[in-house]
């Protein structure tokens, strides 16, 4: 009887055992593969946490976008974040990007990776974004052949970032002749009319009409961040000496009206306002074109404009 008890309590305990075992054998997470194990978002920090989903275009230079990535399981995936700027690849860090170029796309591949074992799990996306938004103002600096032939001209801007650039570098930048253009004398002055047709009607003149070319300065300037404040300071330096001979001489610096690209409807360039494009030179002994550059040379001729919010542009003074 007694020897009938230990084969029970044997048989009893090996059941235990087996129980255990098939239980311990059950907790064990089964090897998983999935290729779509997670969810990207890129959210802009500096609209207010707006998510960008491929296609978008709201966003400006200097921008802020973070990555989040939201996997399905809970295991440490490594990331891996890179975007096309043009045809200029970039490695993001730290989960961040700043917008730093404008009119311009950027396409980013997204990854997220997980193994170990038999365990497979990953998931990646593509997400392309296009910086879209910005006001463009045509700067232009009217100047006399003789005075372009004296004096070195240059331009610095204030731009999202402050920037300021040597000629050679200036975005849409050209100095070319303008052809279109007549003038006439009167009281030793040269006036320069920039249309033919304007010219003629413009009445106040004396002595014929002369069809002539000028030298004009022609700076493109596009911002592409809104709710800012503009600056465009032309200084001059002079390149060549005076001979003891009469000079033409005179300058004029202006802006067109700028191209307003914006999500509000209705955004212009609220200022501008259309005149007769025409300006006067002065014809100067030496001596006086050495005084009227040694002035220049101190001075700035500066155009201050205020960006809005919706992108409308309006002068400061």
């Amino acid at each position: 009887m007694k020897k009938s008890s230990l084969g029970i309590l044997a048989t009893i305990a090996l059941g235990f055992v087996a129980l255990f075992t098939a239980c311990s054998s059950d907790s064990k997470e089964e090897p998983v593969t999935d290729y779509n194990a997670g969810e990207f978002k890129i959210i802009n920090t500096t609209r207010g946490n707006k998510e960008l989903v491929d296609g978008s275009v709201e966003i400006y230079k200097g921008d802020v976008l973070k990555i989040q990535f939201s996997p399905k399981y809970k295991k440490n995936f490594t990331t891996e974040y890179s975007v096309y700027v043009g045809k200029n690849k970039f490695n993001i860090e730290n989960d961040q990007f700043k917008v730093t170029t404008g009119d311009t796309d950027y396409a980013f591949t997204l990854k997220a990776t997980y193994d170990e074992g038999e365990t497979h799990l990953s998931a990646s996306q593509n997400i392309t974004i296009k910086q879209k938004y910005k006001v463009t103002v045509p700067y232009v600096l009217y100047i006399t052949e003789d005075l372009k032939d004296l004096v070195k001209v240059n331009v610095d801007y204030s731009n999202e970032e402050g920037k300021t650039y040597p000629m050679e570098e200036l975005p849409g930048y050209t100095f070319e002749t303008h052809d279109d253009v007549y003038t006439y004398e009167e009281d030793g002055f040269t006036y320069y009319v920039f249309n033919k047709q304007q010219a003629e009607a413009y009445e106040v003149h004396d002595g014929p009409l002369s069809a002539n070319t000028a030298p004009m300065l022609v700076l493109e300037i596009p911002y592409y961040r809104f709710n800012i404040d503009t600056e465009i300071i032309l200084t001059y330096q002079q390149k060549a000496d005076v001979e003891e001979r009469e000079y033409n001489i005179g300058r004029d610096f202006q802006r067109k009206r700028a191209t307003v690209v914006s999500p509000t409807e209705g955004a212009s360039d609220k200022d501008w306002k259309y005149s007769l494009p025409m300006f006067t030179g002065t014809k100067m002994t030496a001596s006086k074109t050495r005084e009227y550059i040694g002035k220049i040379i101190k001075e700035k001729d500066v155009i201050k404009l205020h960006i809005d919010s919706d992108g409308n542009v309006t002068e400061r003074k």
